[in-house]
């Protein structure tokens, strides 16, 4: 996503820390992580929880998860709780929230799921892009 935004607007990424959401400067917040039992992860929820009342005021957002391909009552989806989230911080969530899909890892047989090694079905890259200069065009960055 930051890639395909990088030649319209400037970007920065930011790794989740709690007490480190801020707005200053901010005009676009994309806000997403994996989907953990249904829901956000618990270093992200600390994120989120963390941000002051009305931090994201006036900013406009768009939230994603990662998750297993799986109809959303299986899974859960991060990306919808995240949006909520933003919205209770003020921010204007301009896109609908979007799931992209992990390829689950075949560990050999008798060994437990490896999650590091997992990555993003072929595809959801360019799928993310073309998402991310969707959300770029409806905060009227393009």
């Amino acid at each position: 996503m930051a890639e395909a935004l990088r030649p319209t607007i400037p970007v920065r990424l930011e790794k989740a820390e709690a007490g480190k959401l801020e707005a200053q400067g901010i005009d676009l917040i994309i806000v997403g992580g994996p989907t953990h039992r249904h829901k956000v992860s618990a270093t992200l929820e600390a994120v989120l929880d963390s941000a002051p009342r009305q931090g994201l005021q006036g900013v406009k957002a768009a939230a994603f998860d990662t998750r297993y391909r799986l109809a959303a009552w299986l899974s859960g989806s991060a990306a919808k709780r995240i949006a909520r989230h933003l919205h209770r911080l003020g921010a204007q969530v301009i896109v609908s929230p979007e799931s992209f899909f992990m390829e689950r890892d075949a560990p050999p047989k008798g060994q437990k799921r490896r999650h590091e090694v997992e990555h993003l079905e072929p595809g959801e890259v360019e799928r993310a892009a073309a998402w991310a200069i969707k959300i770029a065009k409806a905060a009227g960055e393009n």
